[in-house]
């Protein structure tokens, strides 16, 4: 579905992306992850034919150089922003579908499959809705007409963590034949959206596999919190030790962490559950991006890279 072979842009002296070849296939979800800098938006906006570029590039068969606008007719694009608009929900969607040649209705009905009912909400102005409602908007827009190659460009960076969690929720609604490429610097993200793992250094591609292989090339551990009733406390570690080797335990006083490999988490809340123990809450603490690459990759470390956010 997404062809590259010997794709480059330079910037000046600077060379964005050096040769990258690869290929999408239909229904793939695929993320591109990345430090700051790496190329990612680049890279998707030489799939949108934005911007010219050295090599070439294919999307559904079509040539992005010479069959620009029958690229974008196959291909949903999700901003990390909304594009500034004066007027009202209504507006924007019947202003964009017309652009677009979508039909108006599938939108409004991609929008209440995501919670946001046009016939409630679309006479207020743009301005005054939420960046999760905006992106809701932009993501109906994407695949109001049925697209077979939808991208996204860090488009959780600006949501609170409820707002996330809720259009992730709305990107498992695109169809399975769609190919979805995801660009972002949100371990969570990625491991919510994708089953394929790009990794751009350099200009070029790094890393091409699983969340789990690339956790195991790194061989880093997250920290695995878990809240229990006070007086299951005590057993609740015991019985972490029975699966963890070597645990080793925080506490923030009213949950207990532990350190572990990032596909033993499964692991420790069964054998709770097989012990009668009631797990209140848990989340996962991950190390940055940065240091993850840099174990998994030998890349430097980059401390302003996102940590691993509360899910």
């Amino acid at each position: 579905m997404i062809r590259a072979r010997d794709l480059a842009k330079q910037f000046g002296h600077h060379r964005v992306l050096d040769g990258i070849t690869l290929d999408l296939a239909p229904g793939e979800r695929v993320a591109l992850l990345g430090l700051n800098g790496a190329g990612k938006t680049t890279l998707i906006r030489c799939l949108l034919g934005l911007i010219p570029f050295e090599g070439t590039l294919q999307i559904a068969g079509c040539n992005v150089h010479t069959d620009g606008r029958r690229v974008r007719e196959r291909v949903g694009y999700v901003p990390q922003r909304a594009p500034h608009f004066d007027g009202t929900l209504a507006e924007t969607v019947e202003f964009f579908s017309r652009l677009r040649g979508s039909d108006h209705g599938a939108v409004a009905r991609r929008l209440l499959d995501l919670g946001l009912d046009l016939a409630v909400h679309g006479a207020k102005p743009v301005r005054t809705l939420s960046g999760g409602m905006l992106q809701k908007v932009l993501l109906a827009l994407a695949l109001g007409s049925d697209v077979s190659v939808l991208l996204l460009d860090e488009p959780t960076a600006n949501l609170d963590p409820r707002a996330r969690r809720e259009f992730l929720r709305g990107l498992r609604q695109v169809r399975e034949e769609t190919t979805v490429l995801l660009a972002s610097h949100r371990l969570a993200d990625v491991e919510a959206v994708a089953d394929r793992l790009l990794v751009l250094h350099g200009g070029r591609i790094a890393f091409d596999g699983t969340m789990d292989e690339l956790w195991a090339r790194a061989g880093a551990a997250e920290t695995l919190w878990v809240r229990v009733p006070p007086a299951m406390r005590d057993a609740a570690r015991a019985r972490v030790e029975s699966v963890v080797h070597t645990p080793a335990f925080v506490s923030n006083g009213t949950a207990f962490g532990v350190r572990v490999a990032h596909d033993a988490r499964a692991d420790v809340l069964a054998t709770l559950r097989e012990a009668d123990i009631r797990v209140e809450d848990f989340w996962t603490e991950s190390p940055s991006l940065g240091s993850l690459l840099s174990g998994a990759l030998g890349l430097p470390i980059d401390d302003s890279s996102a940590a691993g956010d509360r899910e």
